[in-house]
């Protein structure tokens, strides 16, 4: 018996699905841009959770916000820069608000922001700013650079010339992931999970650690950032302590705040087992929790915390940062389960060839959540 996580479409769907036949003005569409609608959501029943779920759920909500930054830098080196200059515009230009190039700008925020950087979240091709390389230069320079991202000894120079050429040219990082057959695709591709490592270099790091004795293989290279130092390959793991400690702690503070307020002791487990993860780098840690995970069957508040898929990154090895907190719908789910117990029925009298069909159906189960929050990876 598994979890089902549903993607956000199926958490729309499954919104508006539960509301179809009701009669309200309720707004479900925020604004429309560039190729994109943003739509907001319901969550029916959390006013009928206890307060301790509520707390639960507020607990892992705030994990998971603190998690978005993670996400921003592993999918491209200057993510969070370029967010943070472009916020910096939008928050203090003093210039020209109506002008098109001003309205251009915010199109383009309002995609970074969407995609968590400058890549179409699904096509991983970069966007093609419509505003001019004048105006952003512009706008910079107009700014107090206490209100820039600037490293420690930069200019506003330094940084309009290293983010100019990544916004503006289409042949400066083109694609965060590259699936090409016969390129590098390390080196071809945005994402930040690798820096300074070839290809070769990368999957020969990772092949010489592992033991084709073992049964129960860790996801090598899961949780951390390969790079070159010096001229020798080592990795940064995300952990306390380690890459991204800053998000992580804050991450870690609030999952404790939820082991306090959790519902069983099972779930406490679950979230202990995810911060021992977090704070040791450990990915036999990580597998126990993962375990440990998919056994909580009872709880009505679910969550997913960490470093899960690894589409981001181009040989399927690391994972990008990811937080979804949902409750279990319990009457919906209990017509799921009708249905599941029915499972034979089904199979039995499907209009299929009787060769096709299973003499006994098994491992047919489902539930139906609602939504609290989403973030990282899972958002939009």
């Amino acid at each position: 018996m598994k979890k089902i996580v549903c993607t956000m479409a199926s958490l729309l769907i499954l919104a508006s699905c539960a509301t179809k036949q009701e009669k309200d003005d309720f707004d479900y569409t925020v604004e429309s841009f560039a190729d994109l609608e943003i739509l907001r959501y319901k969550v029916p029943g959390f006013e009928e959770l206890s307060l301790k779920q509520k707390e639960l759920i507020y607990y892992l909500s705030e994990a998971a916000a603190y998690g978005r930054d993670i996400l921003y830098d592993q999918n491209g080196k200057w993510n969070l820069a370029i967010r943070r200059t472009l916020e910096a515009i939008y928050q203090n230009y003093t210039g020209d608000r109506e002008s098109q190039d001003f309205k251009n700008f915010e199109v383009y925020l309002k995609r970074v922001w969407f995609s968590n950087g400058i890549h179409h979240h699904y096509g991983c091709d970069k966007f093609v700013p419509e505003f001019s390389q004048e105006f952003f230069t512009e706008a910079v320079k107009s700014l107090d650079p206490k209100t820039l991202p600037l490293t420690t000894g930069a200019s506003v120079d330094d940084l309009l010339n290293t983010l100019t050429p990544v916004i503006f040219d289409p042949s400066v990082m083109p694609k965060r992931v590259n699936q090409a057959a016969g390129e590098d695709l390390i080196v071809t591709s945005a994402g930040n999970y690798y820096d300074g490592v070839t290809q070769a270099e990368a999957e020969a790091f990772y092949n010489k650690m592992k033991n084709p004795k073992d049964e129960t293989p860790i996801s090598y290279g899961l949780n951390s950032r390969l790079v070159k130092r010096d001229g020798k390959i080592v990795e940064e793991t995300y952990k306390v302590g380690g890459l991204y400690t800053e998000a992580i702690e804050k991450i870690v503070y609030w999952l404790e705040k939820a082991a306090g307020v959790a519902e069983n002791e099972q779930q406490k487990e679950v979230i202990e087992k995810l911060i021992n993860y977090y704070q040791t780098g450990d990915l036999k840690q990580f597998d126990e929790y993962a375990i440990l995970w998919v056994k909580d069957l009872d709880s009505q508040v679910d969550f997913v915390n960490g470093f899960t898929e690894t589409y981001g990154d181009p040989l399927g090895m690391k994972a990008s940062w990811e937080s979804i907190v949902n409750f279990k719908n319990l009457e919906a789910s209990e017509r799921t389960h009708t249905i599941s117990d029915n499972a034979q029925w089904f199979e039995d009298n499907s209009p299929v060839d009787s060769r096709f069909k299973k003499d006994k159906v098994k491992g047919v189960s489902a539930k139906v959540i609602t939504a609290a929050m989403l973030a990282g990876d899972c958002y939009p």
